[in-house]
């Protein structure tokens, strides 16, 4: 499974993870070493178990957060979750086998002769922006 987290600011903007599972700490033996002085030397480890992606926090005082929520222990981690760790704030994406695509998707795929413009209002007629009073 290829897991990428890119980071909601300007550092380093994507990392990678091709196996699993993965420490993410500041130590420089961590498997992902993150530059933020806010995490622990093991932060969490990332991990697949029954099929879903889980997050483990390693016992870090400041914790590792999904949605704004402390992991206690483990939580699973879904495409489009905020994980936090520290300062650093991610968006996980992975392709998720139970993921649907959004419905704009599906629309598109089906060609542009199935998406029709807005109707105008009953009793008016359409008019150009310039032309619109």
């Amino acid at each position: 499974m290829k897991v990428e987290l890119i980071r909601k600011d300007s550092r380093k903007p994507k990392i990678v993870i091709d196996q699993l599972p993965v420490i993410l700490g500041l130590d420089p033996s961590a498997d992902v070493c993150l530059d933020d002085s806010w995490i622990g030397h093991y932060q969490c480890m990332i991990d697949q178990s029954d099929g879903a992606l889980m997050v483990w926090d390693l016992g870090t005082k400041l914790g590792t957060h999904v949605n704004g929520v402390r992991v206690a222990k483990n939580a699973p981690l879904m495409p489009g979750d905020e994980l936090t760790m520290g300062r650093s704030r991610f968006t996980v994406h992975y392709e998720h086998p139970e993921a649907k695509p959004p419905k704009h998707a599906q629309r598109a795929a089906k060609g542009p002769e199935a998406v029709s413009p807005p109707a105008a209002a009953p009793g008016r007629r359409r008019q150009p922006a310039a032309l619109a009073e």
